[in-house]
């Protein structure tokens, strides 16, 4: 048996896990996938949970200057569906799960969790989005792609919450972004290619090109891709990313057919925005 905590405001949350080891409960849709057992329906909870997912402070979307600030509780619908954001966030998200995932899915619980097929972890390292961790004492502010170091492994320390997200504001030219799964409903990825570009007087002045569900955590070459800048060479940067691939095989497909179609969707993809 465990025990459940709902406190009623931020402050009274980050006293309650500075005293003690708790599951920090947002949609739970990742969380329960951890702790089921493959013997009956029980989930195996072995500490105590605490609810965060009604406080108000850890919701909403916002924007200033330079920004975007999405809270942790925001849900993936949320996203998907917001008049802020542009469309190279709001339609990965809204290809994530199915309604009913995304509706209570949060955008902090896809982090932290750090799963290998988390969808939201390419987008984040493409758009280099850091991330604020809150506890009683202090705050620190830190990259995602330095706060995640393999698969379910984080920099998070037991007394902290993610606060928000944060995400520079980038004038795009454009985006494409492919996911791949084995269902059209609740796909979880086998593998997913997400770009974002900028394009001035006909030419590519910068790109950003992240790989999910291939390796443990996403895979991005940004000196490849500061070298494409340059010379448009796709093969090159084709072999620069297969070198970073360290897949393996699972239930979902094989290290080869990801790391294969992954390339495959890369190069459709560049040779597309080379010809706009």
């Amino acid at each position: 048996m465990f025990n459940s905590i709902r406190p009623n405001s931020l402050e009274e949350l980050l006293e309650i896990i500075d005293n003690g080891d708790y599951y920090i409960f947002a949609g739970g849709t990742d969380l329960f996938i951890r702790k089921r057992q493959w013997q009956g329906a029980e989930r195996k909870f072995d500490k105590d949970v605490v609810f965060i997912s009604h406080l108000e402070e850890l919701r909403g979307i916002f924007e200033d200057r330079n920004y975007y600030r999405l809270k942790t509780c925001v849900t993936q619908d949320e996203v998907a569906n917001s008049t802020l954001l542009p469309d190279y966030l709001r339609v990965p998200y809204g290809l994530m799960g199915n309604p009913a995932i995304r509706n209570t899915a949060t955008v902090g619980g896809n982090i932290v969790n750090a799963a290998k097929v988390a969808d939201s972890l390419p987008l984040f390292y493409a758009l280099d989005a850091s991330i604020v961790l809150k506890n009683i004492q202090v705050d620190r502010v830190m990259s995602i792609k330095d706060f995640i170091f393999g698969r379910y492994k984080t920099d998070r320390y037991e007394n902290e919450i993610i606060y928000e997200v944060i995400i520079p504001k980038e004038d795009f030219s454009g985006f494409r972004y492919k996911k791949i799964g084995s269902r059209k409903s609740s796909i979880l990825s086998k593998l997913s290619v997400f770009i974002v570009y900028k394009k001035a007087h006909g030419k590519i002045v910068d790109i950003r090109v992240s790989v999910g569900a291939v390796n443990d955590v996403p895979i991005r070459s940004e000196e490849g891709e500061k070298e494409f800048v340059k010379d448009n060479d796709i093969d090159k940067f084709l072999l620069t990313i297969r070198e970073m691939m360290e897949g393996e095989d699972d239930r979902r497909s094989t290290k080869l057919y990801r790391e294969e179609i992954s390339l495959r969707i890369i190069k459709k993809f560049l040779v597309e925005i080379m010809e706009e």
